[in-house]
């Protein structure tokens, strides 16, 4: 996948647990997504606007492919894509439909 116009690293396999990190940055407007590489940390700085797409983007999906899908894992992940497009409204009638309503 590495091409020669691209750096390519490896999370820490020793590291798993704190390989990825994401903050606000410390020293400049945005954020920070860091990986703690075998070579060191790099670090990718991200305005608000690019940070809150990569964040939806990836929210509620643990796995991209599982090896194998189930009826349940289907359903789960539509029902996953449509709460992270509702309103307030269609997220309470939706706790309310699966009985989690407090």
């Amino acid at each position: 996948m590495s091409r020669r116009d691209v750096e390519s690293r490896v999370v820490d396999a020793e590291r798993p647990l704190t390989g990825v990190t994401y903050g606000p940055a410390v020293d400049a407007d945005g954020y920070v997504l860091t990986l703690i590489t075998a070579e060191g940390p790099l670090e990718v700085e991200f305005d608000e606007e690019a940070m809150y797409l990569l964040w939806t983007e990836v929210r509620g999906t643990p796995w991209p492919d599982p090896p194998t899908s189930t009826e349940t894992d289907l359903l789960v992940k539509r029902l996953v894509e449509l709460a992270n497009g509702a309103d307030e409204e269609m997220l309470r009638d939706a706790i309310r439909a699966l009985g989690g309503e407090r």
